[in-house]
């Protein structure tokens, strides 16, 4: 019942005067509430949270997931005692420098195979980089069980949502399965492509439209997880990228 629905409202001044008077903070991240702030009720001990706190949590709270249905109009929902997690939620300038060192490892290594390989006089099959790019790439997240070489110099992993626990292989392995299934399509119009070279007209043109639009929708699937600091993909997997607490995020 991953994606059961959950009662969230937004805050407003002008209806939820006596919430914000209270100048309460969300339990999870100490933030404290403000107009526009969506925030939902837990349906047993009544508190409050930001509505991405609740999805933190994994939709759970209480040992269970029920949300209040309406505005509570009561004072005092909040816990009395903050609830602490061992990890502080990755911002876009962890996620973006962890995968700029992935592509770093990546090029590196894929530099000294091809350094070796022209030493040792050995040839290797023209398609031979491409197979170790994809292969790398798709296992990146699961090298190290839950986060890949970028991730770990950043001290982020990927937690289940539902746990609050590591990610487990099979997770962090599908995250970049799924990527390859979005790219599938061009990948496939590609190889036809490239089989009828001989039987269709301006190809070069062709390869390069194809590549266009491939460009176009990797850029876009970054920009949409940056700006929401969450893949399309960890949500349907019910994962989520987390840096390890330290002494400084605490204070």
């Amino acid at each position: 019942m991953r994606f059961r629905s959950v009662n969230s409202y937004q805050i407003r001044e002008d209806r939820h005067q006596h919430f914000l008077l209270e100048e309460r903070n969300d339990p999870v991240t100490g933030d404290s509430f403000s107009e526009g702030d969506e925030v939902v009720f837990c349906s047993v001990c009544k508190s409050a949270f930001l509505k991405d706190s609740w999805g933190y949590m994994g939709n759970k709270h209480c040992n269970q997931r029920a949300t209040l249905p309406i505005f509570p109009k009561s004072k005092k929902l909040t816990l009395k005692k903050p609830i602490e997690l061992p990890f502080v939620f990755a911002d876009a300038d962890q996620r973006s420098s962890a995968f700029f060192v992935d592509v770093l490892v990546l090029v590196g290594l894929c530099i000294t195979i091809a350094a070796i390989t022209v030493r040792m006089h050995i040839v290797t099959h023209p398609y031979f980089y491409a197979v170790l790019s994809f292969i790398l790439f798709t296992f990146r997240d699961s090298i190290l069980i839950n986060r890949s070489v970028g991730k770990s110099f950043q001290k982020m992993y990927f937690i289940d949502v539902t746990t609050n626990l590591p990610a487990t292989f099979w997770q962090t392995l599908g995250r970049n399965l799924l990527y390859w299934v979005m790219n599938g399509i061009f990948a496939l119009v590609f190889m036809i492509t490239k089989a009828l070279d001989n039987k269709i007209e301006d190809t070069p043109l062709l390869f390069f439209f194809i590549g266009l639009i491939t460009i176009a929708t990797n850029i876009f699937y970054v920009k949409e997880n940056i700006e929401n600091t969450y893949s399309w993909f960890d949500k349907l997997l019910g994962i989520r990228l987390v840096k390890k607490k330290t002494a400084i995020s605490n204070q």
